[in-house]
């Protein structure tokens, strides 16, 4: 599978990066890390995407992405929480969080049983991520929380799974319905 080849070495890439004990020297290696994370987990989504010549998956991961980066960007401007470090108000949520958990998340459910052996370790090095952004004193755990909601959430929602069905939620008088369609 091609995707399987691509996917392989980018992960021990990107675990080696980020898990070498010369990261937790400090603050701004941390925040490296986080950097790293967040930039190369949409760069995988998109190269598996790629490599699949997956034009519908391109539009579902662009949707994804943009919506979780929108969302966050909306709520920082919106809740001005300090940062731990005092540099600015743009704490909450964390918006290196939630593109991780986007791009994860978006891999998982579009190409699911393909990504099998490897999605644990995907969605460890979005939590990563996550770790990073609090150990580089940029964000609080409720931050970085909220941010991998957010993402994953996103992603859930404008993701389809190359086979199989489509799970939504539609709204009713009474509350909401859940419902799941497939093509046959």
């Amino acid at each position: 599978m091609k995707s399987q080849r691509l996917l392989f070495p980018f992960v021990c890439l990107l675990t080696m990066g980020t898990v070498n004990p010369a990261w937790a020297a400090g603050a701004n290696s941390w925040n490296s890390a986080s950097d790293l994370l967040a930039v190369g987990l949409p760069a995988l989504a998109a190269g598996m995407t790629w490599a699949q010549m997956d034009n519908e998956g391109v539009k579902q991961l662009t949707y994804a992405m943009g919506v979780s980066f929108a969302a966050t960007t909306v709520l920082k401007n919106s809740i001005h929480a300090a940062r731990p470090d005092g540099s600015d108000n743009k704490s909450f949520p964390s918006g290196h969080t939630a593109v991780a958990f986007a791009a994860v998340r978006y891999m998982d459910k579009r190409y699911g049983a393909e990504l099998a052996p490897f999605t644990p370790w995907l969605y460890a090095a979005a939590g990563l991520t996550g770790v990073a952004r609090v150990q580089a004193n940029k964000h609080h755990w409720q931050d970085v929380v909220a941010g991998g909601a957010l993402g994953y959430l996103t992603a859930s929602y404008l993701t389809e799974p190359v086979k199989g069905g489509k799970l939504s939620l539609l709204p009713t008088p009474g509350g909401v319905a859940v419902a799941w369609q497939r093509s046959f």
